[in-house]
This record gives structure tokens, sequence and C-alpha cells, in this order.
């Protein structure tokens, strides 16, 4: 393992000093994806633009590690070695290595992020005629060697910004509430100001947190709002005949954690505990699973469904009439979309949410659902109630009016047919520069 990281060190520092010039005997555009993580582990939005751009004529190389998720153990079949390349539906895949962590230690967090940055810069060779990088932005420090490329080689790079830092890390309580945790978020707000600031674009997932980066100081034009899309391929329509007609089928599906406030979901059950026909299922696993089971005893309209597959999750859409969004009132939450969310509106399931901000926003301005007050169980008994009232028609029109949302905003043809025309206004910019590069 220490020869392997010190040949990494090695190549790095060639691989910076080498004179890359566009490789002139391949006329199509070459984008670079660049990844920490990659099919087979589970993710969408790399291997969606991938496939996207591919379509569309580019030649695609993704730079990732080698996968170890959800377990933080290497899948079968693969061994950590300087390097590795593969073909996945027609893509060309090179792995480089990384120390695997998924523990909450920091140091053992930051050494996982920071070692795929660093191998990651062993690829420089493989990008030399590349046109555009497009960087999956979580973690954040995934694009540092796009930030190097741009530096040493002019290659623009298009930063896809998933989760907003410093207060991804400072708020996660991953290094405490103390002078550490400050520490790192004054450090970490220097490095984003050129990292997002050095970007050609900004792809960020809601219009607040678009704002958010202008009001930062960054260009309104860099920062360009694309929603995330659900995994399509598991879903199905639910039937507008399918909405039931008397009493109500309550859904929540996803992660059970300290941040999805459900102890406020449970609470409002309970004040619906007369409606013998109400019913309120919870799927999934998670960390405050254990003490969200003890706030629901005796509750006779509150079952847990345990850890499904995605085509139970997608059966039990079916099912329900409304599905439950909810998260705590923090104000990183105002200009977060969560994924159950695009998951319910492609479904044709109308929400339930208590999300404040951007999601609150769209469902009333789309009349996808109904809004309450976040960590409020009043409010929210009260929007519970309101489903529960509705007719069957009623809830099947907040159902076409969810999907009519999704197909507009945030289908995959929506997000990917708006990323690659980006990649195509960069890619023409880049060839005039290295043409000009070239003829001086």
């Amino acid at each position: 393992m220490i020869t392997m990281w010190k040949q990494i060190f090695q190549n790095v520092a060639s691989g910076l000093r080498t004179d890359l010039l566009r490789d002139s005997s391949d006329d199509s555009k070459h984008l670079v994806v660049l990844s920490q993580w990659y099919p087979p582990e589970h993710h969408i939005y790399a291997p969606d633009v991938a496939a996207a751009a591919q379509q569309q004529g580019y030649r695609v190389t993704v730079i990732t590690g080698y996968p170890n998720r959800p377990g933080g153990k290497l899948h079968p079949g693969y061994k950590q070695r300087f390097s590795h390349t593969e073909i996945i539906d027609g893509v060309t895949v090179r792995r480089v290595p990384l120390v695997i962590n998924h523990s909450h230690n920091a140091l053992e967090r930051v050494a996982n992020f920071l070692s795929f940055s660093l191998s990651a810069l062993t690829a420089t060779s493989t990008i030399k005629d590349a046109d555009v990088i497009y960087a999956y932005g979580t973690p954040a420090t995934a694009a540092i060697p796009a930030q190097l490329w741009r530096k040493f080689y002019g290659i623009p790079y298009v930063l896809h910004v998933q989760d907003l830092w410093p207060e991804s890390v400072t708020g996660s309580g991953m290094l405490g509430n103390g002078w550490l945790n400050k520490t790192a978020g004054a450090v970490l707000n220097l490095w984003l100001r050129r990292l997002y600031g050095n970007a050609s674009k900004l792809l960020t997932l809601s219009p607040g947190m678009a704002q958010l980066l202008i009001d930062r100081g960054h260009r309104a034009d860099q920062c360009v709002i694309v929603y995330n899309w659900a995994e399509e391929d598991t879903l199905q329509l639910k039937p507008a005949e399918t909405f039931s007609s008397t009493g109500l089928k309550l859904l929540y599906a996803g992660n059970l954690g300290p941040m999805q406030d459900l102890e406020t979901a449970i609470e409002a059950a309970r004040k619906l505990e007369d409606h013998r026909d109400f019913e309120f299922k919870i799927a999934g696993e998670g960390v405050a699973e254990e003490s969200l089971r003890a706030a629901a005893e005796g509750a006779r309209s509150v079952k847990f469904l345990g850890n499904l597959s995605h085509e139970e999750v997608a059966r039990r859409y079916l099912e329900a009439d409304f599905q439950l969004v909810t998260l705590k009132d923090l104000p990183i939450f105002r200009t977060t979309i969560p994924s159950k969310l695009q998951v319910s509106l492609a479904s044709g399931v109308p929400v339930i949410t208590t999300v404040a901000g951007d999601v609150a926003t769209l469902v009333l301005k789309h009349q996808a659902g109904i809004v309450a007050e976040p960590e409020n169980p009043e409010s929210l008994a009260k929007a519970i109630t309101r489903a529960y009232a509705m007719t069957a028609a009623e809830r099947a029109q907040m159902g076409i009016n969810a999907r009519k949302l999704y197909e507009q905003l945030m289908s995959h043809e929506a997000g990917t047919t708006r990323i690659v025309s980006i990649f195509n206004d960069l890619t023409d910019q880049h060839a005039r520069k290295v043409l000009v590069k070239e003829m001086s």
C-alpha cells in the first residue's frame, strides 16, 4: 500500500509537468466526468450525465474511485491498485485508489475525501485533450483536480453543487461545535471562493441555492438551476382512479434520521387517531429508527415497514394518497430539495411537506400538495386533516399537477438536456481558445 501511494505522488508530480496539447487526431468533443462515486455504487447523476453526453456525440472518460459504498468495503471483483480501466455502458471508466472510510471520524473522512482528489491527479494524461470537465461536487473536494487542470491547462469545468459547503461540513457535527469547527469553516470558505469562482458554471439544485451563491459574490450568469431528477426506471405512475375515495393513506419513504423530523409527524398522526380509516406508513431505516418506534408506541395509525427494495417502494407509492416530505427547520434546508420530493412527483403522488423555502414554494405554486409549518405538530395535523377531507378527484388532480411539475422542471430529460447544452457552449469556447494557442 505504501509503495502504491509513493507511486501516486510521483505520478502526480510528473503529470502536472507534462506539456499537454490537444490531440488533433480525434475531432470528437471530449468530456471528462470527475466523480468520487460511480456504478456499481448506487449513483445516478454522474452516469446519467455521461450517457446523455455520449448520446450527443461526446467521447466520455470517467475518473472515479474504487466502488465501496454503501458498506465501506470494496465491491466483489475489485482490488485497489494504481489504476484500473473498464468499460461501463460504452463509457471508459478509469479508477484510482482512495482511503476507504464511511465513519463519522473527522480525520478519517478527510483522508477519504483528499485521497481521491490526489489519486485523480494521476489521470492527468487521460484528460490532455478534454474540452470540458463535469465535476460532481459531493464531496466538494472531488473537484480539486478540475480546479488544478483548469489552472495548468485551461480546461473549463462545470461544478455540480449538491451539498452546500462549508455548511455541510460545519453543520454535520463531525468536527464538534468548538474552535476546530470554526477554523475549518474559515479555511473552507477561503478555498471555496476559488473553487466556485473558477468554475465556468455552477449547477445548483434549487433557486435558493443559486441565490445564496450569488449573495456570496458569484456571478448570476455563472449559477444555473438544474433540479435533481428521480431514478425513473424504478418508478410507476399512479393512475388517477387509484386514489382513495374515503380515509387517507399517508406514506413516508426515506431515511429515518434526526434531520427528517419524523417525531413531529408521529405526534401529528396521533392527533388523527379517532379517524379509523387514516393510516401513516413509514418505510426506510436509519439511526433514529429505534427512537421513532418508541415515540409511535401505542399509535394505531402508525406502521413501520422497514427497509424496502426500490421495487417495493414503487409499489407503496401506487397505494399512497400523499407522501410526507419533512425536514428540521434549519436555514440550510430552505435551499434543499430532498430526493423523495422528486420521487413522489414523478410517481404522480402529491405531497404534504413541512420543508420551508424552495420546496414549499414549488408545491404551492404548482398545486402539487399541501404545506405545513416545520417542527409544528398542530400545523402538520391540520394539513393531514385537510388531505383527509379531500375527494378522490381532488387528490387525483393534485397528482396530475405533481407529475406536470416533475416533467417540466425535474425530469431526467430536462436536467441532462440542460447540462449537455452547457457542455456544448463551453466546448465551442474552449476549442476557439485552443486553436488560437496552436496558431500563436
